[in-house]
């Protein structure tokens, strides 16, 4: 399948929708930002928060499209490629309002009114337009991974598990039903300790990074005892040796 082919099949008309909005948010939220001189406006966030959210509908639309395919195959493209989308109309719509703002003199006027403007600072960013468009771009792609986590596998493994164990190319017996079932079930669980853990460390919380490494330690070791995997199905796409 062409690039073309897949986009065609894969970027609906409601994910476009949603784009252009979020491009149209963003400009919104420009044009707000100028007045916006300590960053306190929530509508300011929209500069990053709109592109984020086109890119991230695509991965949480798969809950409800025809298949349910929640196979890394399906899923990566769109955490890459959509939200690089979003950010690309959101810089053309901040871009065109910040042109039109710098010629009519308003973001000279706001940094003349305060040159430690929150958005707009005179030592900052000469086009932050670009820079929040990237910024909605990272945004976009971790909401997406959020919204596979948090929304996406768990309904994949309440309503659907024998697809979802089937997707992760593991033994789909049953025998090995349940005890594969649980394993996935943890998954989730064991994405959230990552971001606990990260932040127990990052922001020198002890009793978090403590308690977070213990428990993720526990959760994955539980998942790889647990899970019985497809060594044929693996092995035919190289995932493990023969």
């Amino acid at each position: 399948m062409t690039f073309r082919a897949w986009l065609a099949a894969n970027y609906s008309i409601p994910a476009r929708i949603v784009a252009v909005i979020g491009a149209l948010a963003s400009a919104w939220g420009l044009v707000v930002a100028v007045g916006d001189m300590d960053g306190e406006n929530p509508v300011s966030w929209l500069m990053f928060l709109g592109p984020a959210l086109a890119g991230a509908f695509p991965t949480l639309e798969l809950a409800w499209r025809r298949g349910h395919d929640l196979s890394m195959a399906t899923v990566k493209p769109r955490w890459f490629i959509f939200p690089l989308f979003g950010a690309l109309g959101a810089v053309v719509a901040m871009g065109v309002a910040e042109i039109v703002m710098r010629a009519s003199g308003e973001i000279a006027a706001a940094q003349a009114a305060d040159k430690w403007h929150y958005w707009f600072a005179v030592d900052g960013p000469q086009v932050v337009s670009v820079l929040f468009g990237l910024l909605g771009y990272g945004a976009g792609l971790l909401l997406a991974v959020v919204f596979y986590v948090v929304v996406l596998w768990p309904l994949q493994i309440i309503l659907r598990p024998r697809q979802a164990i089937a997707e992760n190319m593991m033994d789909t017996s049953e025998a090995n039903f349940r005890r594969n079932r649980i394993a996935l079930a943890l998954m989730p669980l064991i994405v959230i300790g990552a971001v606990a853990m990260a932040i127990g460390f990052t922001q020198g919380i002890g009793w978090l990074a403590v308690l977070a490494t213990a428990v993720e330690v526990a959760l994955v070791v539980t998942a790889v005892v647990l899970q019985k995997i497809d060594k044929k199905r693996r092995a035919e796409t190289g995932a493990v040796s023969d």
